[in-house]
């Protein structure tokens, strides 16, 4: 959901906020139907707009405590008017059946189709990488949900002058969705979707073991940068997903350090010659995005054993912003496994 780095047009033409958010996470600046029938998420609806911001925050007849990335903050207990100024927190948000007030302009191509009906319901309030407080405000939030980014956090001591203000930490998808179930106190529906997570993995790791033996894959990003691709290890958001069910990495991904990518050049294609299975990061119609089409035209990919075999596997939610997006991810690779089973003697 969360990603994200690479963390929705808003942004390319001014790149998407998800996008925006996973080139942070990865140094490069300072993401199914199946899954939602699963995660049987609730309606997230819009609210309607005040014409005259409040002065001051409203108070809240019960508050809590929370830590976030900016310290302890008192929120509401029941908030009702939840305001999200970044797109991971609006995907967990959804996740977690929470209605969101308004969202942060991300580029409706670049929203999941799971949470498509919910972003174009709601007001925007901001768009390339900057939040408009005064159409916040104008939204008469009880509480505002960001995440750790700059562009979050720049307008953070005006934004608490709105409602109370909730700064998620950006280390990784995961720890953004507990920040913010904390926030919305759905932690135990946070705990439920995780357990559920935990079973779908094990469940195709189980279904899948043939496939899951033989074949071994990179994890490619077209990226932004012409003559570029960006390669992806285990320790990255989509490759710890992966890795849950089962799929074992190639060379290149293997050797790829942390949590993060690396940057290669396409004289360097041959970095993936010995993967088995290519996973990139799709469009949500399967095609690939950002610099992948100059990327997959080149001779030396379309000499790779991989793309040879046919073995590319696309992968939309390659980078999650909650637990939506990483179950849709593990759709997307059972449809990958169902094909390559096949092919198993």
């Amino acid at each position: 959901m969360t990603r994200q780095l690479c963390d929705r047009p808003a942004m390319i033409d001014t790149e998407f906020a998800r996008i925006v958010d996973e080139l942070t996470r990865r140094k490069f600046l300072t993401g199914a139907v199946g899954a939602a029938a699963l995660l049987g998420l609730t309606a997230c609806g819009s609210g309607s707009s005040a014409s005259t911001a409040p002065s001051s925050p409203t108070p809240s007849a019960s508050t809590r405590s929370i830590d976030t990335a900016k310290g302890a903050v008192d929120v509401p207990a029941d908030p009702a008017r939840v305001v999200a100024i970044q797109p991971s927190a609006f995907a967990t948000l959804c996740d977690l059946g929470v209605a969101t007030l308004g969202v942060y302009d991300e580029g409706a191509q670049y929203v999941s189709p799971r949470y498509l009906a919910r972003y174009d319901a709601a007001p925007k309030i901001g768009t390339g990488g900057q939040i408009n407080v005064e159409k916040v405000a104008a939204l008469r939030p009880d509480l505002i949900i960001g995440v750790d980014y700059s562009w979050n956090t720049d307008v953070y001591g005006d934004l608490t002058k709105v409602a109370p203000t909730v700064i998620a930490p950006s280390t990784g998808w995961k720890a953004t969705a507990r920040t913010v179930a904390d926030a919305v106190n759905r932690e135990a529906k946070l705990s439920d979707l995780a357990d559920h997570m935990t079973q779908r993995a094990a469940a195709i790791k189980e279904s899948y073991a043939a496939a899951l033996a033989r074949y071994r894959w990179d994890i490619v990003q077209g990226g932004f940068d012409a003559g570029q691709y960006w390669l992806y290890g285990p320790g990255s958001d989509i490759g710890e997903i992966l890795a849950s069910a089962g799929v074992r990495f190639a060379t290149g991904s293997a050797e790829t350090p942390g949590a993060g990518n690396r940057a290669l050049s396409y004289e360097k294609i041959d970095v993936l010659g010995d993967a088995d299975v290519i996973g990139f990061y799709s469009n949500f119609d399967g095609t690939p995005n950002n610099e992948a089409p100059q990327l997959f035209a080149q001779p030396g990919f379309q000499n790779l054993a991989a793309t040879k075999a046919g073995r590319l596997v696309p992968i939309p939610d390659f980078l999650p912003g909650g637990y939506g997006d990483a179950l849709a991810a593990l759709d997307e690779l059972e449809a990958g496994l169902k094909k390559l089973q096949a092919g198993v003697s």
